[in-house]
């Protein structure tokens, strides 16, 4: 390890100081001799651009010279890069960053900042007690169950109206910094139990409306959060509510996704998106009622099926059913007529094979008889002349075929196990 140089703590990093700063050249301190049991080195820079995880906001990925960086974690104030390969100590090194995914993560927690101070003041007073930033949206969750505020759609249509007057506002947003140790500093409560032995404690304002602890990236002003889209609410735990939302970039990019959508559900259902519920409802209906009919002669061919295998019976000891367009609801009916009609008698010497689906695909097979016996030999057949069949059970064999090839060689197997 390098004995001239110490690292910068958590708290003063470059990429804390300077949201907007994209490459960076700093010195690597140490790396690990071996990577860990996950294949990661564990890197020391004097200083860094990447953010290392923390405060609900995801670390930065990047590279040191041609060496992604995958992730970024505080060990106390120290900030440990995870590389595939070693970087040599000592070495002057270049940073770049991810940016699309840092300006991501920037817009979402200095949003987040915004939302929870308007909730926080008249006319809505609800503190936040948590917040979390997923991949695709964010929320803050409200203890809803200990105030008297009910979160109508119109409420939240309030709420999303004033944040966006105030990001049009475009509010400073300062970082303010202090020694963690300083005798007149008051430590804060969401600061990490292990960071201790200095550093530094930085206070995010949004000018003239909210103080904030905070270690994350975020906005030099409001306007550079371009908008709020509130999503939905969802009820957890205790009465608490949490509230989905997106800021800036990611509105747009579901803006997108939902327009792709919208298009393409255009041409397929052939209206205006005004009318896709009331069409999507129609087609439901017209699927329920359309499988209703379907099961209704799917039942009634389970009938002449078994009609057909009953007059098989009479001429021989065995019968085949095989449908390439049926499934196994189908065989299910088949062998549920066949049980009513106690169509095999208990202890007789016969046996009924009921398979379904494509030549080439295969499908589900059942096998049931009179006896066990007599089921567990036409198993064994069935395995003997039809590759690729996985099945079993005692009494009723059932299994699955991964083609039917071979199908017509199985009739002239059976009868040569009776003769």
């Amino acid at each position: 390890m390098s004995e001239d140089l110490k690292q910068v703590p958590v708290g003063d990093l470059h990429c804390q100081r300077n949201t907007f700063a994209r490459e960076f050249t700093t010195t690597c301190i140490s790396c690990s001799e071996k990577p860990d049991k996950k294949g990661f080195y564990q890197v020391k820079l004097y200083d860094t651009i990447l953010f290392p995880e923390g405060g609900g906001q995801p670390s930065d990925t990047g590279f040191i010279d041609d060496i992604k960086v995958h992730n970024v974690q505080r060990q106390k104030l120290a900030h440990i890069h995870y590389t595939k390969q070693s970087i040599q100590v000592g070495k002057q090194v270049h940073l770049t960053i991810d940016w699309t995914r840092r300006w991501d993560h920037v817009q979402q927690h200095s949003g987040q900042h915004l939302l929870s101070a308007v909730m926080d003041q008249a006319p809505y007073n609800i503190e936040t007690v948590s917040w979390n930033m997923g991949e695709k949206r964010c929320y803050i969750e409200l203890p809803t169950g200990t105030v008297k505020v009910d979160l109508t759609p119109e409420v939240l249509a309030n709420v999303e109206s004033d944040v966006n007057k105030l990001i049009v506002k475009n509010l400073k947003v300062v970082t303010h910094v202090q020694e963690a140790d300083h005798e007149d500093t008051e430590r804060p409560a969401s600061l990490p139990a292990d960071y201790v032995g200095g550093g530094i404690i930085r206070t995010i304002e949004i000018e003239g409306l909210d103080k904030n602890p905070c270690c994350g990236t975020h906005v030099e002003s409001l306007g550079q959060l371009q908008c709020l889209k509130i999503l939905h609410t969802e009820n957890v735990r205790g009465g608490n509510t949490r509230i989905f939302f997106l800021f800036g970039q990611r509105v747009l990019d579901t803006l997108d996704a939902s327009y792709t959508i919208s298009r393409q559900l255009n041409a397929l259902l052939t209206c205006p998106p005004e009318n896709f519920v009331d069409n999507v409802d129609k087609l439901q209906k017209q699927s329920k009622e359309n499988l209703k009919k379907a099961k209704r002669l799917l039942e009634s061919l389970a009938v002449y099926t078994v009609n057909d295998v009953e007059a098989a019976l009479k001429e021989k000891p065995f019968a085949i059913v095989y449908k390439e367009d049926a499934d196994m609801d189908f065989l299910s009916m088949v062998a549920n007529v066949m049980r009513d009609r106690k169509v095999l008698e208990e202890g007789a010497e016969k046996v009924v094979i009921l398979a379904a689906g494509e030549k080439n695909v295969g499908g589900p097979i059942v096998i049931t008889g009179g006896n066990n016996d007599i089921v567990q030999k036409t198993g064994k057949i069935v395995n003997s002349v039809l590759s690729g069949v996985k099945g079993g059970g005692k009494g009723r064999w059932q299994g699955k075929a991964q083609n039917w090839k071979g199908m017509e060689n199985l009739e002239q197997a059976l009868e040569q196990l009776q003769a």
